[in-house]
């Protein structure tokens, strides 16, 4: 009697607590943390949007873990496994029917999985995205992967703490889930704005207009048979437009805009003419007839993974002296990259960066350059490399410029390579410590 008395006290504090979180709509903000439920003592939830009367959660942290589906259905299937688990066992356990109440069936079902879209939306960056999980799986996506028996993951190890993988998991293995609901909230609140869905002037596009904008959402059927699209002016977040046959895509604006996932998996892409005033790089990954790239003077970050696995890619241009970072494995998997001009303002080339670019013979290194990791030339086709005598290195590895193969199960024959210096440089007095391998010394 004693212990359900308490269970009963318990649960009143938990809805006391959601009742004065949550009470009123405009007392409740995006990143404010509420308890709503209890699911092996998970309980704390994060808000990510309010919308009136209306707040959408996301629990704090990993709370399980469980495969997409056996059978390689996509969310979209009834009988997909984890959509099937978090509408029918999580929800179960994890809530009260009064805390049920409160839950809003906005896209279909009461709990659901981010989407790749949202996933990017609400959270300001990798860091955000990627909470402590305790292991490497990363978690569902509710977005399909780049082939037909994955889904999209965000991932939790450190190297890609964060990312959003396209390329997904297999959906038959079991990952982390977090579970996000829309609940309801006191009428106080102002109320949600209303939203139209309009179809862009060429007829190409799909768009969601609301209080906050005009965002571009997708294509209609007739965009999706266009070989050439003109992202119109004056929108906002993109949907992924994965399924378009596109070969060519420009902006009708040169403002600034943040793409995100956009143009991911556009297999037939060839060209995209990016806003001259962009600040902010999205991903272009899995573009598999992606040949060039020019890349506007106001980026100063390549992401994570942004060119992954372009296998057509030839040639990058980066415009300016403004680029400051490149990104763990942001070209890996470029096997025609041939060339590339980095500007001296780079000072950090990440891990992996130029893994398996097969046609990149040399490359000058930026002479500001402060920090490389591991790897970052591994498997790639460089004989050269020409080294300014301004750089002075604080941070490398020593596989950091070796450009031999690793395998794991085959030993592997060292790669020769040239590393031309000028004498009595930094790079001259510390060659060996810097060019490992069966690196060899010129100098200019």
């Amino acid at each position: 009697m004693i212990k359900k008395l308490i269970s009963l006290i318990m649960t009143l504090a938990v809805l006391l607590s959601l009742a004065s979180c949550v009470g009123k709509a405009n007392t409740l903000k995006v990143g404010d943390r509420i308890e709503f439920g209890n699911y092996k003592g998970h309980k704390t939830w994060r808000v990510l949007d309010v919308q009136g009367s209306e707040a959408l959660l996301i629990t704090e942290d990993i709370v399980d873990k469980y495969r997409f589906d056996a059978d390689w259905y996509g969310w979209e299937h009834k009988d997909c496994d984890i959509r099937l688990w978090l509408n029918k066992t999580f929800i179960n356990e994890a809530f009260t029917a009064e805390e049920r109440s409160k839950i809003v069936n906005k896209i279909g079902d009461e709990v659901f999985l981010l989407s790749i879209e949202e996933a990017y939306r609400y959270f300001k960056d990798d860091e955000d995205r990627c909470l402590q999980s305790g292991d490497n799986l990363g978690y569902w996506l509710r977005s399909k992967g780049a082939v037909s028996n994955h889904a999209a993951v965000v991932d939790t190890f450190e190297t890609e703490k964060g990312n959003i993988c396209a390329l997904g998991g297999v959906v038959d293995e079991p990952r982390g889930v977090r579970p996000a609901v829309w609940i309801k909230l006191d009428k106080a609140g102002k109320e949600v704005p209303a939203v139209t869905e309009t179809v862009s002037k060429c007829g190409c596009f799909t768009l969601r207009q609301s209080g906050t904008g005009t965002d571009l959402t997708g294509l209609t059927e007739k965009g999706k048979e266009q070989d050439h699209l003109v992202i119109p002016a004056g929108v906002g977040f993109f949907g992924i437009i994965d399924d378009a046959k596109a070969k060519t895509v420009v902006f009708e604006s040169d403002d600034d805009i943040d793409y995100g996932y956009t143009f991911v998996r556009m297999h037939d892409l060839e060209s995209i003419k990016l806003p001259s005033k962009l600040t902010k790089l999205g991903r272009h990954c899995f573009c598999d007839n992606l040949k060039e790239f020019e890349i506007p003077e106001g980026v100063t970050v390549i992401p994570m993974k942004c060119f992954n696995d372009d296998v057509k890619l030839k040639k990058v241009v980066i415009k300016g002296n403004n680029l400051k970072e490149i990104r763990y494995h942001a070209f890996a998997g470029c096997e025609l990259l041939e060339a590339i001009e980095l500007p001296d303002s780079v000072t950090k080339i990440e891990n992996n960066v130029f893994v398996v670019c097969h046609a990149l013979k040399e490359i000058r290194l930026p002479k500001n350059l402060k920090e490389i990791g591991a790897e970052a030339f591994r498997d790639s086709a460089i004989k050269t490399y020409i080294v300014p005598e301004e750089l002075q290195l604080e941070k490398w590895d020593k596989s950091s410029f070796d450009p031999t193969a690793y395998d794991e199960f085959v030993k592997v024959p060292p790669v020769p390579y040239m590393v031309k210096v000028k004498k009595g440089s930094w790079a001259d007095t510390h060659f060996d410590e810097v060019f490992t391998g069966k690196a060899t010394k010129e100098y200019y």
